[in-house]
């Protein structure tokens, strides 16, 4: 049997021992979580040289290739790849700053191991694709960097990226390839147009062209549509728009309004509402669910209620409506006009159709004066009207 002061001495080494233990793995929890944090923020300090610093090491690397050039970042980044070799993050950097440094043969070596490891790492798929558009393989170079911007569809690089392969009609088939795919960023690839080019933007009509009817709703190809007007590709704009858009034979858009959200402006070639406070609008269907537009002028004179811009060759054209649930002399309080811009000078009520109880029709003829027409229906002060089924044919 151990004296009472052997066994108090074994217990006070054990104490010290697990007191050693806890210190250690508390070291070890900091420098993991040093490390951690390093990953998230690079500017965090971080202890490079432990067995578990990728991170660190990768914050390093990048602060080094920033401050320090290429050269400096490459052992950094060898030291991240030592800790995590899994990691295609550090071998996307290893690989950024041997090419950055001059070191060609090493880098395309490196990017190969990282193209093995994942496809999320931007850099590599950015590498990949400049190789691809090197040796003329545009649907190589489209899949790259598809895989990039369903990472990141919002890239500082992405209309670059895309202008680059969109430059030739080959490029821009493989673009449209991967579109017809819908991935993530194939909605800001026409909606997110600020600082497109004009050259830039009739490549993307080309590719938009290219895909089938329905790939994108009238209201996400709207704001193409709007672009292309404001930059006077109207006609460029009308193809868009009868593709995505048009749901029937009529030169009018969305004649029963079945499209219109009278909470939101609207653009390209849909219906334009007054903003004006003294104009109420209101929509409400028929009993068979049809949509109609309810409308009343509180203001002293007539207004203009409902617009839409129509691109129309020279010739004769019949506009057709309904009044629905409206007695004849409250429908002659509408009245429309057909110019190159809305002017209630050339406004006239329409004449009513034999056999029918409320439909209406005028007449316009054409020329060649502007590229776009202003068609606009204005209404008479305290008169409320229905309208619906608004169709445009040529005679």
């Amino acid at each position: 049997m151990p004296s009472a002061a052997a066994s108090g001495t074994i217990r006070r080494i054990g104490r010290v021992l697990a007191a050693v233990g806890l210190i250690a793995f508390a070291v070890l929890a900091l420098l993991s979580g040093t490390d951690r944090q390093s990953r998230e923020f690079p500017n965090s300090p971080g202890l490079v040289g432990w067995p578990y610093d990728s991170g660190a090491a990768r914050s390093h690397a990048i602060s080094a290739f920033v401050q320090k050039g290429p050269a400096t970042a490459i052992g950094f980044a060898r030291r991240a790849i030592l800790s995590d070799p899994l990691s295609a993050q550090s071998v996307s950097i290893l690989g950024r700053a041997q090419l950055y440094g001059q070191q060609s043969l090493d880098a395309h070596k490196t990017f190969e191991v990282a193209g093995q490891l994942g496809w999320r790492d931007a850099m590599t798929q950015i590498y990949w694709m400049d190789q691809a558009m090197q040796a003329g393989d545009l649907n190589v170079a489209a899949q790259r960097l598809d895989a990039l911007l369903r990472q990141s569809p919002h890239d500082e690089n992405r209309d670059k990226l895309l202008a680059v392969i969109s430059a030739t009609p080959e490029g821009r088939a493989a673009l449209a390839e991967r579109l017809q795919a819908s991935p993530i960023w194939a909605a800001a690839y026409v909606t997110e147009l600020k600082d497109v080019s004009d050259d830039q933007l009739l490549q993307r009509v080309d590719i938009a062209n290219r895909l089938k009817r329905g790939t994108w709703g009238c209201q996400t190809i709207a704001p193409m549509a709007q672009k292309l007007i404001d930059t006077n590709l109207i006609n460029q704009a009308l193809t868009i728009w009868q593709r995505y858009c048009l749901t029937s034979a009529s030169l009018v858009y969305d004649g029963g309004f079945e499209q219109l959200d009278t909470t939101k402006p609207t653009t390209g070639f849909d219906w334009q509402l007054s903003g004006r406070g003294d104009i109420d609008v209101e929509p409400t269907a028929d009993q068979a669910g049809n949509r109609q537009l309810d409308f009343e002028v509180n203001a002293a004179r007539t207004l203009p209620v409902l617009s839409q811009r129509v691109v129309l060759q020279p010739g004769t054209y019949r506009l057709t409506w309904r009044t629905p649930d409206t007695d004849r002399t409250s429908a002659r309080a509408l009245s429309v006009s057909m110019g190159c811009k809305l002017d209630q000078r050339e406004a006239a009520p329409g004449n009513p159709v034999a056999d029918t109880k409320d439909r209406y029709a005028q007449e316009f003829t054409v020329d060649g004066t502007c590229p776009t027409r202003q068609l606009g229906f204005w209404l008479a002060p305290k008169i409320q009207i229905r309208l619906d089924d608004v169709t445009l044919q040529r005679n």
